[in-house]
C-alpha cells in the first residue's frame, strides 16, 4: 500500500512538472484582401530534405491564423495556394505572435 501511494505521488509530481513546461509556439495571424477560400500554409523547405507542411488553413473573411510548435529558429515559407500558382514569402520561425498584412496588389505583384 505504501509503494502504491509513493508511486501515485511521483506520478502526480511528474504530471505537474510537465504541465508547467513552457510551450514554444509560433502564431501567425494575417489579413489579406481578395483571397477568401484560398489555402495558406507554413512550409519548412530545408535544402536536401523533403518539404514539411507545418500548418495549413483556408482564408475566411480576409483573415487566417496559423500556428505550430517551435523546436529551433529556422526560415520557413508562408505559401498562398492559387489555382496553378503559389506565392511564397520567407519568414523566421521563432516563438511568439506575429501578424502578416497584405493587400491584393502586393499579393498579385
Amino acid at each position: 500500500m505504501t509503494h502504491l501511494l509513493i508511486c501515485m505521488l511521483l506520478l502526480a509530481a511528474l504530471l505537474l512538472a510537465a504541465a508547467k513546461a513552457p510551450l514554444k509556439l509560433f502564431l501567425l495571424t494575417g489579413n489579406v484582401c481578395g483571397r477568401n477560400g484560398q489555402r495558406v500554409s507554413l512550409i519548412d523547405d530545408k535544402v536536401g530534405q523533403s518539404r514539411q507542411v507545418l500548418s495549413t488553413v483556408t482564408i475566411q473573411n480576409d483573415q487566417f491564423r496559423l500556428s505550430c510548435n517551435v523546436e529551433q529558429k529556422t526560415t520557413v515559407y508562408l505559401v498562398f495556394h492559387e489555382e496553378k500558382e503559389r506565392k511564397s514569402y520567407p519568414l523566421m520561425l521563432k516563438e511568439g505572435h506575429f501578424n502578416f498584412c497584405a493587400d491584393e496588389d502586393i499579393l498579385n505583384g
